[in-house]
């Protein structure tokens, strides 16, 4: 036996969980608390059946609350605010005493929770919580209407299954709308996502600069930063370009307007991906070095093949990419050398000796180039992501005391010895390598897989890319390990693929995507014949039949097969209207009234017998069941 009145009690502060565990990460401190102190004193009150605050003093606490927000509400922060405060009253009401209505405060402030944490993460366990909710608010409901004519019921464990049953197939039934409506309903040009400044959308992106020795150490982060859809490639050819830094100012390298202009004459197989980035503050679009052509709209190429957006916005998108992987730009024109051969004053000393010295053994652009790299693979340098030189000097101190530094100390020091040597060179920004997962066919490249290297242009070829990270001397146990294959990586891909198809068919089905579906349908129907069309009408017609022909034999199956004791029963009421002369009408009279309307002992005995096996929910045993067929053999009637 369960107490309706407990179990609205669960079910109610497991609705207010599913609200406020998607929300709980991006509240700020106090409005945490509160939902936190809120819970607790409700289970602790209900629990021991008192409730010392009365419920109008905790309703006129959260006009204050209210006005406090109002004034931090602005178009610049217009979502914390709004949160915080359906927060805090959810957290008053499920502190208070509770009646009917106050329960129905409670899941609506719940589901508007839940509602507003997907303006700051619209992820798969949005729809997993709501699903939860749905289904435990449909069986509270109709709990509700139960408690409200007695709070004090007690439910049988078959009356809670069946209430749980029939609450649950109500969102249940609800599915196929959904799946039905969700292509077709129309959407907005302009969603609310992309015009609500949303803190999900204030993920790190690439850096806008690359400045050496500004902390001893670097953090690397697990964040996604995109998903490639394309067939795998070695680990070594995967490098994706993003930006290209082109001055250097100081010891920080920074990208310069004005970029000469150069006409890269690409040749080698094209490799084609689609590339999904995660919401950002970047401009930047990534692709394989190097980008042939990016196809997107309102979008800008530079010279030196880095595309960016005209505009950035919050909306997530994803476009297609065409790359050659050479590894060398091979350009028609000759580019601005003296552009990139630019260099700040005050070069330390045993810096610009080195240079001069490549200078000087070197008498191209190529042999220069193989010195530099002979110098850093002779030199015992290695990679790392700690104990790194700090300050104004932190190059000259990587080149010549410490030796150790990350891709930004390699990229930077060879960058600025090839220029001081005489050699055009230049850094890229991007990502190298990625995560293939074979369910879903894509790479995963994650932040701490950004990446800096150097291109330097050789006259006769171009530019040619240069990763001075790979001279150091640990560069194979950094980047040579293979990826593992155990049980726990197979889950996080199959996640992860769950994840992109979410992302894919669902939050980026927007107003342009439901247009193309309309107009591939459109083109599709005119592209059918006449028969075509007949002939997959008459296919359906005959499907449609077909399920109503089932439908109406497992509707008509008590009729068209009846049971044993059906069979016995229609036989006893022919029978007893032949013999009795009383016509049974259906539904109007039962056995024992039959029995009595007939005045005959042996329609009595056998109703005795047959309702006793009925009546009792129990099927009739071989010997009721012969002994019955035998009174019907004999009859009713004072002759036989």
């Amino acid at each position: 036996m369960v107490s309706i009145s407990s179990l609205i009690a669960i079910l109610t502060y497991a609705i207010a969980l599913c609200g406020i565990i998607p929300l709980f990460p991006w509240l700020p401190l106090i409005p945490r608390l509160a939902i936190v102190a809120g819970m607790a004193a409700g289970i602790w009150q209900d629990y021991r059946g008192r409730w010392p605050v009365k419920n109008w003093l905790l309703n006129a606490a959260i006009i204050p609350v209210f006005l406090f927000y109002v004034v931090q509400y602005s178009r610049a922060n217009p979502v914390q605010p709004v949160v915080s405060v359906l927060s805090i009253m959810l957290a008053v009401r499920l502190a208070g005493e509770k009646n009917g209505r106050y329960y129905l405060q409670i899941h609506a402030l719940s589901l508007f929770c839940l509602a507003a944490s997907s303006l700051f993460d619209l992820s798969p366990t949005f729809v997993l919580f709501l699903t939860i909710m749905l289904l435990m608010a449909a069986i509270a409901l109709v709990l509700l209407t139960y408690y409200d004519h007695d709070k004090r019921l007690v439910l049988s464990r078959a009356d809670m299954r069946t209430v749980l049953v029939v609450a649950a197939l109500m969102p249940l039934a609800s599915l196929p709308l959904l799946t039905f409506f969700f292509p077709i309903l129309p959407r907005t040009q302009i969603p609310l996502w992309n015009f609500l400044p949303s803190p999900a959308a204030q993920s790190t992106g690439m850096a806008d600069k690359v400045e050496p020795g500004r902390s001893p150490v670097v953090g690397e982060s697990r964040v996604l930063a995109f998903r490639a859809e394309m067939l795998r490639l070695p680990q070594s050819q995967l490098y994706w370009r993003g930006t290209v830094f082109n001055r250097l100012e100081g010891s920080r390298w920074v990208r310069a307007t004005g970029v000469p202009l150069e006409r890269i004459s690409y040749s080698g197989p094209h490799i084609t991906q689609t590339i999904y980035p995660e919401p950002g503050q970047s401009q930047v679009l990534l692709a394989l070095d190097a980008p042939v052509v990016i196809t997107l709209p309102r979008i800008n190429r530079q010279p030196d093949g880095v595309y960016e957006l005209r505009r950035l916005g919050a909306k997530r998108l994803n476009y297609q990419a065409e790359s050659v992987i050479a590894g060398l730009l091979p350009v028609e024109a000759r580019p601005g050398r003296d552009f990139y051969l630019q260099l700040p004053a005050g070069i330390p000393a045993r810096i610009q000796s080195l240079a001069n010295d490549i200078r000087r053994r070197g008498s191209s652009d190529a042999r220069r180039v193989e010195l530099l790299e002979l110098y850093f693979r002779n030199n015992g340098y290695r990679y790392s992501m700690r104990d790194l030189p700090v300050g104004d000097n932190a190059l000259e101190q990587f080149f010549f005391e410490k030796k150790q530094g990350n891709c930004e100390f390699f990229a930077s020091a060879h960058a600025l010895v090839l220029r001081a040597a005489g050699v055009p060179a230049r850094l890229v920004a991007g990502y190298l390598g990625g995560e293939y997962n074979d369910l879903g066919g894509y790479y995963l490249i994650t932040e701490d897989m950004a990446h800096v290297w150097v291109e330097a242009f050789i006259t006769g070829k171009g530019w040619v890319r240069i990763d001075p990270s790979s001279f150091a001397q640990n560069a194979g146990a950094i980047w040579g390990g293979g990826q593992k294959h155990g049980l726990l990586r197979k889950l996080r891909m199959t996640l992860d693929s769950f994840d992109h198809f979410w992302n894919r068919t669902i939050i980026a089905y927007d107003f342009e995507r439901q247009l193309g579906a309309v107009h591939g349908a459109a083109n599709s129907l005119r592209g059918l014949e006449p028969w075509k069309i007949l002939k997959v009408a008459w296919s359906a017609v005959i499907l449609l039949m077909g399920m109503c022909g089932i439908i109406f034999l497992y509707k008509s199956r008590k009729w068209l097969l009846p049971s044993r004791q059906e069979r016995l029963l229609r036989r006893f009421y022919r029978r007893v209207e032949r013999d009795c002369n009383v016509r049974m009408e259906s539904g109007q009279l039962g056995l024992f009234e039959l029995a009595a309307a007939c005045g005959n002992q042996r329609v009595t005995d056998f109703v005795q017998i047959y309702a006793g096996a009925v009546y009792r929910d129990r099927k009739l045993t071989t010997k009721e069941y012969h002994r019955l067929k035998q009174m019907l053999q004999k009859g009713f009637s004072n002759h036989s």
